[in-house]
């Protein structure tokens, strides 16, 4: 609860910050930011944070984040068949791409470390990992307040979109905090780009239905990589 209070007031604030300090909502949004700061909640009380997760051998981490890639692959693949578009990146902006690719991955970074990091650890110790998942990323996406001018339905469909963005990277993700912190990262930035890159100028195509049927692709192929991955284990042993 304490931060979900800090996250609603930093998110504020980061709005604020962003109109004063005149940063380009195409470069980073500073609320992405928020829901990172806020974990500072648990320095006040590192009581409130469970056992960690157990860190995991590198080379499953690895496979991870190229199962990372490759579900976020599919994702963009679908989308781009559904709308019938062919990807263009990065925008037409004077910002350079490395750098722009650099604060997109920052942001994303952040967001997984409230979202997938402290609030799956903590929800994990009073529901199975993939309920925990399912509310935290429904949650996400309908707590993303640009969208809520478009109407009940946009906002429905971003946020089961986000859920199955969610659920992907809980499938994927293996070890320790900071281990899980990779592919999620990759999953999340891959997903912003793939949107970003297939979407004309002002249109919200991440709430749309073509989205969701692509999320969903992408779930799809999390659970069908960890499935040969985990056979492929059995195998080597």
């Amino acid at each position: 609860m304490l931060w979900a209070l800090s996250l609603l007031v930093l998110a504020t604030l980061a709005t604020v910050a962003q109109d004063q300090l005149g940063v380009p909502g195409e470069l980073l949004s500073l609320v992405m930011l928020a829901p990172a700061l806020a974990c500072a909640v648990v320095l006040v009380r590192p009581s409130w944070m469970p056992e960690p997760w157990r860190a995991a051998a590198v080379p499953a981490v690895l496979r991870a984040s190229l199962l990372a890639v490759a579900a976020t692959a599919v994702f963009l693949a679908v989308l781009a068949i559904l709308t019938g578009r062919a990807p263009s990146w990065p925008p037409a902006t004077s910002t350079a791409p490395a750098v722009l690719l650099l604060a997109q991955a920052l942001g994303a970074l952040a967001e997984e470390i409230g979202w997938r990091g402290l609030v799956q650890r903590c929800g994990e110790q009073l529901a199975r990992p993939a309920v925990v998942s399912a509310i935290a990323g429904f949650v996400f996406g309908a707590t993303h307040l640009g969208y809520w001018g478009l109407g009940v339905l946009p906002v429905l469909t971003f946020a089961v979109t986000a859920m199955l963005m969610s659920l992907t990277i809980t499938t994927i993700y293996v070890g320790s905090f900071w281990q899980r912190m990779l592919p999620a990262t990759l999953v999340h930035l891959g997903v912003n780009l793939a949107g970003a890159s297939l979407a004309p100028p002002e249109e919200p195509l991440m709430t749309s239905p073509a989205a969701l049927a692509a999320a969903a692709a992408m779930l799809a192929a999390a659970l069908a990589g960890r499935a040969a991955l985990s056979l492929l284990s059995q195998r080597a042993r």
